[in-house]
């Protein structure tokens, strides 16, 4: 699968929404400019935007309430309207023509002239007097002007509204994968995580779910290991039963002498040492399987469970005892628990603390065994005065 970075992705995107906004801001002006053509092709509708300048400016006229000499009022006027030329007519006399700039006492002095005959005239009424009107606008510049506002902001409202749309769908496939991941860690490992695109966030989510594969992979090969141990040793301890009774019971006859000749005593006592050899193969096709288990599995061999520990514990107490030691033991008595050691490295361990004990350790005081759960893990200490003043303690 290729890669296709989020920053590659994001600049992609900016580049799409560019070129998307520009064809829609290109079909909208293109519309628009279609519109103005058609508006300002018929002649009445161009008549019409004059008759709206005229009254316009009747409308500024009479709220400032001028006269025909305000010549600054209709210059005001002009200035705001930009693209509107105005000539004012008293009579025969050219009285204002906005393309003048006129000074104080122009006004006046205006020069006989009179409209030109295609020229359509206004009645304009000032405070004082009326005059004539005539004026000439430029508003399809006007209308061309708005276009272009209304096209840049259509442009920039669809730049935006794309690049919002990716970077949202971005946060929600974020906020998916987090919380994806909660489940994961709060064990739940039966839903898959979801994959979207070829970016960074999809490698990762990728990686996730692999990771959530190996772990339930992992727990349902330990799982059966356990099942798998369990079994195998119900069905060890049914195939230990039946030696070790027959074991006790020929040992029994011969320790209380109850045999009727010394023949029939050493009969016994081959079959005693049969019923051992017996044992002794059973307990080493236990340990073969057991062997077999850490191969296939790999589970035993990381893991140690706090029933073998107990039992490790057990070996050294009979070990001790056996030497006349007093030993006073709290094992483990919890919930049955996992830790990461190999019992063959555990083993060798408390061998080695056993052997220590037998060597230092005061006979005249007990040695105390505790094993607890220490955080995390399992805490096992061993305490015993040494044959000096010094107390020696193992852990």
């Amino acid at each position: 699968m290729l890669e296709i970075k989020l920053g590659t992705k994001l600049a992609l995107c900016a580049l799409s929404a560019f070129i998307i906004a520009a064809v829609v801001f290109f079909i909208v002006h293109k519309a628009g400019t279609l519109w103005i053509d058609h508006k300002f092709s018929d002649p009445a509708f161009v008549e019409q935007q004059q008759d709206l300048e005229i009254q316009n400016l009747q409308e500024y006229i009479t709220n400032s309430q001028a006269s025909a000499l305000d010549y600054h009022v209709v210059s005001n006027w002009v200035k705001e309207r930009q693209l509107t030329t105005l000539f004012l007519y008293y009579g025969d006399r050219l009285i204002y023509d906005s393309t003048i700039t006129y000074h104080a006492g122009n006004l006046a002095s205006g020069r006989l002239t009179s409209p030109l005959p295609w020229q359509k005239t206004y009645p304009l009424q000032f405070s004082d007097v009326e005059v004539t009107a005539v004026v000439s606008t430029l508003a399809r510049h006007r209308f061309v002007d708005q276009l272009n506002i209304i096209g840049l902001t259509v442009f920039f409202l669809t730049f935006l509204l794309i690049m919002l749309y990716y970077v949202r769908r971005k946060v929600v496939y974020i906020h998916q994968l987090a919380q994806e991941i909660k489940n994961i860690e709060s064990g739940n490992l039966n839903f898959p995580i979801t994959i979207k695109g070829k970016d960074e966030l999809a490698f990762l989510a990728q990686d996730v779910d692999k990771m959530r594969h190996a772990l339930l992979k992992q727990i349902i090969r330990f799982q059966k290991v356990r099942k798998d141990r369990d079994q195998f040793a119900v069905h060890m301890s049914h195939d230990l039963r039946t030696p070790v009774t027959s074991l006790i019971g020929y040992l029994d006859i011969v320790n209380q002498k109850r045999c009727p000749s010394k023949e029939i005593q050493e009969q016994y006592l081959h079959k005693a040492e049969e019923k051992a050899l017996q044992l002794k193969n059973l307990s080493e096709n236990m340990f073969k399987h057991f062997l077999t288990s850490m191969d296939e599995s790999k589970a035993e061999n990381i893991f140690c469970d706090s029933a073998a520990i107990n039992l490790l514990i057990d070996d050294g107490l009979i070990l001790l005892e056996s030497h006349l030691f007093q030993c006073l033991a709290s094992k483990y008595e919890g919930e049955a628990a996992f830790f990461a050691i190999r019992r063959t490295s555990l083993q060798r361990i408390l061998d080695n603390i056993f052997s220590n004990l037998l060597k230092y350790a005061d006979p005249a005081f007990a040695i105390e065994i505790s094993c607890h759960r220490g955080g995390q893990g399992l805490a096992i200490s061993f305490s015993n005065p040494i044959r000096t003043e010094k107390t020696y303690v193992t852990r």
